[in-house]
């Protein structure tokens, strides 16, 4: 065990002397270069008769300088300018020897440095800039290299550190922009997979063909357009094919959502023409039904001769919605009433009424079998009773696109009444008969 974690420490230190040194070659194979500014030297706000040097840098490149005159360099003044660091270094001029002053920059990590004559007169200003040489130019020129190789993740890593860790790096660099380009085209990737997978190619194609107009170079892009287009066309075939069959059936629906794909994925002349013709067909059709639907259903009521009512309701292919029925009983009902004070009992006939509410449901939705279910409870407030029923109705239209037909309706009702002493005043079974009109 002991023998393992001797090994484990030393793989770690090899592990992170292997880093270190792969960060060294990588900033050491760069040198430092001067350039001087004549124009932008300003003034010299220096004490006494010292000269000015300015010395601005990448803020990434730590600085530091000597001289072969000075004993140490004077840094007056040190600020942060955006990315950049700028120096104020101040210079005495009153010896002979300070007109032959060499001033030498050196960086950590940089095996050379950069060194600068200067010959300076009293309240003189100079200003120098110090860039690492082509950093930025390597980064660039490898990230453009991937990116035409459609190596897109290295590509972006490449300008990324162009931009960030390059103090040659212009201020008006587009590298931003070209990493903007690559995070477009990897989500564009991923868009046309999923709407390839998805078997809408028309969309596919739009994504793969952004992607080829970002980059001329990408030939799996334009190969994916290519399949996208020979796919829409085959599956542009099959809509029509499927569309026609929908037609055919009367199952217009399915028939305008398939005719709808061919228009919207761009397909032949000859697709387009036919979708449009039977689109505008199929819609009609689908109006005519819509308009034909008969939803609505009023029937008279009638039991036994005596009990008459209505009941209305919502009957709908495919929803399911309630309905209400009333019925009145024309034959009085003998009632028993007893006085609580007296004791006496005193008869009165007094008409029956029973009221129901429910659901109706299309159990089968095809148009050969237009029958419905009907589910409900009623109560009657003569005969205090709770009464569930079931039912069935059938719709016959005046004709194949008319607009009323006739409505049969079929009810079987239980009823349960809550005092035991009026059960035998009421029949417990009922059998409801209904005729009216759908509209």
């Amino acid at each position: 065990m002991k023998n393992q974690t001797l090994t484990l420490k030393k793989i770690s230190y090899c592990l992170v002397m292997l880093l270190f040194i792969s960060i060294h070659v990588s900033v050491t194979s760069q040198t430092l270069v001067v350039e001087q500014d004549y124009e932008r030297a300003g003034a010299c706000l220096s004490p006494g008769d010292e000269a000015c040097v300015t010395i601005i840098a990448h803020k990434l490149l730590a600085l530091s300088f000597e001289s072969n005159v000075d004993a140490e360099v004077n840094v007056a003044f040190k600020k942060t300018i955006g990315q950049n660091i700028e120096y104020t270094l101040h210079f005495s001029t009153d010896r002979a020897e300070y007109l032959d002053r060499t001033l030498s920059i050196y960086c950590q990590s940089f095996t050379k440095g950069v060194h600068i004559p200067l010959s300076l007169s009293p309240k003189e200003s100079k200003l120098f800039y110090i860039t690492v040489t082509e950093c930025y130019k390597n980064y660039l020129e490898k990230g453009l290299l991937l990116f035409k190789q459609c190596s897109y993740a290295d590509a972006k890593e490449e300008f990324r550190k162009a931009q960030e860790e390059c103090s040659d790096a212009p201020p008006n660099d587009d590298v931003k922009n070209k990493i903007i380009v690559i995070d477009s085209i990897l989500y564009l990737r991923k868009l046309g997979k999923e709407y390839f997978e998805m078997l809408d190619f028309k969309k596919a194609e739009k994504c793969y063909q952004s992607i080829y107009e970002l980059n001329k170079d990408d030939n799996l892009a334009h190969r994916k357009m290519i399949d996208c287009r020979t796919e829409n066309m085959n599956y542009c075939e099959k809509y029509i094919i499927a569309a026609k069959n929908f037609y055919d059936k009367k199952e217009y629906e399915k028939a305008v959502a398939l005719y709808s794909k061919v228009i919207e994925n761009g397909c032949k002349g000859e697709y387009i023409e036919l979708a449009e013709l039977y689109l505008g067909q199929a819609n009609k059709k689908l109006g005519k039904e819509r308009n034909s639907s008969r939803s609505t259903v009023f029937t008279f009521q009638w039991a036994y001769l005596k009990r008459f009512g209505f009941s209305i309701g919502g009957y709908p292919d495919k929803k399911v919605l309630p309905y209400f029925t009333f019925v009145f009983n024309t034959d009085k009902i003998t009632v028993k009433k007893e006085d609580l004070e007296s004791g006496e009992i005193s008869k009165s006939a007094q008409y029956d009424f029973d009221s129901a509410f429910g659901i109706t449901i299309r159990p089968v939705k095809n148009k050969y079998v237009p029958l419905w279910l009907t589910i409900g409870i009623g109560y009657s407030g003569l005969i205090h009773s709770v009464s569930p029923e079931i039912g069935i109705l059938a719709k016959i239209p005046f004709g194949r696109d008319a607009k009323v037909g006739l409505a049969l309706r079929y009810t079987f009702q239980y009823r349960a009444v809550i005092e035991s002493e009026k059960r035998s005043l009421v029949p417990a079974i009922n059998h409801f008969v209904g005729l009216g009109f759908c509209f």
